[in-house]
């Protein structure tokens, strides 16, 4: 998802009108001239070889995205970068992998089809850690649609992306280490328009519980949402105290990846139908909005059972909370504000950013959640460059502070109630940055 700001990019500071101007118009007009966005629609799996064979450059690899490779000159390539469908978000995705014979030092022109550069490039030498590399950016065009690297390569492969690339394999390989767990089990909910399982993480130690509901990855970029998931989620299974009493009450249900063929493919934005899935929450017209749909709706099915919160891990610019508008029917009442301030006052360095009134028109999980179900909803939105220790540590912060929020809420009967000894929380009235002023539907001090 997008915020309501951008901050400077390395690509904005290198523009200048005239860097690169004639190198870049020349090679943007002959690949627009050469193939059409269209006939990109369903091809991001490249393998290129230079005219004498000293470099490779793929992206035949899960998550990949080049769109076409030409050689320019000796050691100068230009990639294009095309999204699947049109129009389309402007969330451009690259990741391509390059070697070489022996060492020497590369151009690579990207050229942006429908887009421009939004994610900064992150390297790695073996696909699995990963460091970042805005170094490599030597220049730009004002639009941001072609950009120049120059990039050290030599004979061990080097990955090239604009985040680390977090596959639904090393998805699956975490939840798999999840289930290890007495507590935790996984099934299938569905399955994608490829085929692809879509599958569903419980992790609860009660057998009457309340529900929490958790999805991430409908925008295949989004990586650092999923890094902030994955945090959280790994808090509410872990072994602290107050992670064992939430067990006890709540069951934590989970969808780490609804979009596995977006994520597969490299795509910027969309399933593999096109479709941005995170717009699908009105008609349910694909095959992955309606699974979460359908357990969604269970939830509400399971008797006495209370679905409390529903929380959708994003990325974008930068680090913000999306909530709804005003809903005076909604559950838990006046959540988000005590979850947000709670947040605050444990992270007084870092600032808590809230829109509560984001995407009110479009067909979004939360909007239908909110709508639909009358139950809390959020979109929990990661800076693209956001420190990634500093997600990893706020996310479990936000998770512990949820389940101690929700721990205080009235138990639906007395021997629920006795299990709980953490004291219910004390009211916090730290500052919170809101966007629009309001927050659950009351005015809130703005920093």
């Amino acid at each position: 998802m997008r915020s309501q700001s951008r901050p400077q990019s390395v690509v904005a500071q290198l523009t200048n009108g005239v860097l690169l101007a004639t190198t870049l118009i020349s090679v943007a007009v002959t690949l627009q001239a050469s193939v059409s966005a269209e006939g990109f629609q369903r091809r991001g799996d490249v393998d290129f070889r230079s005219n004498n064979g000293e470099v490779s450059i793929t992206s035949d690899f899960p998550g990949g995205r080049m769109n076409q490779c030409t050689q320019i000159s000796g050691d100068t390539f230009a990639i294009t970068i095309a999204p699947e469908s049109d129009p389309i978000n402007d969330s451009a995705w690259y990741a391509f992998r390059v070697q070489a014979e022996e060492e020497r030092t590369i151009r690579i022109l990207l050229h942006y089809v429908g887009g421009s550069h939004r994610y900064e490039p992150k390297i790695s030498r073996d696909g699995e850690t990963w460091q970042s590399a805005t170094h490599l950016i030597s220049g730009a065009s004002n639009s941001g649609q072609d950009v120049e690297l120059r990039i050290p390569v030599d004979t061990k492969p080097l990955w090239i992306a604009g985040q680390e690339l977090l596959s639904t394999d090393e998805i699956s390989q975490w939840s798999n280490q999840l289930t290890a767990l007495p507590y935790v089990s996984k099934k299938r909910i569905g399955r994608s328009v490829q085929g692809r399982p879509v599958e569903q993480l419980t992790i609860t130690q009660s057998e009457n519980p309340d529900y929490v509901y958790l999805i991430a990855r409908q925008h295949p970029p989004e990586v650092t949402g999923a890094i902030g998931m994955v945090q959280f989620v790994d808090t509410l299974a872990g072994e602290s105290n107050l992670a064992k009493q939430f067990r006890k009450r709540f069951a934590a249900l989970v969808v780490p990846t609804v979009n596995p063929d977006g994520v597969h493919q490299g795509h910027w934005r969309c399933n593999a139908n096109g479709v941005d899935l995170n717009r699908d929450w009105s008609h349910f017209t694909q095959p992955e909005t309606r699974a979460v749909r359908e357990q969604l709706l269970e939830c509400r099915r399971a008797g006495n059972n209370r679905l409390c919160l529903f929380v959708d891990f994003h990325s974008t610019y930068d680090d913000v909370f999306y909530i709804p508008a005003y809903n005076a029917r909604i559950f838990p009442a006046g959540f988000t504000k005590q979850w947000f301030a709670s947040i605050q006052d444990r992270f007084p360095g870092y600032n808590v950013s809230v829109d509560d009134n984001h995407n009110a028109h479009r067909s979004t999980s939360k909007a239908w959640v909110d709508r639909t179900l009358g139950v809390t909803a959020v979109t929990y939105e990661f800076g693209d460059e956001t420190d990634r220790d500093m997600i990893k540590q706020v996310a479990s912060g936000a998770a512990e502070e949820m389940m101690r929020l929700l721990l205080a809420l009235p138990a639906k009967n007395a021997e629920i109630a006795n299990q709980s000894t953490e004291p219910a929380p004390s009211p916090i009235q730290s500052d919170i940055i809101l966007v629009s002023g309001v927050s659950d539907g009351e005015e809130v001090i703005l920093r």
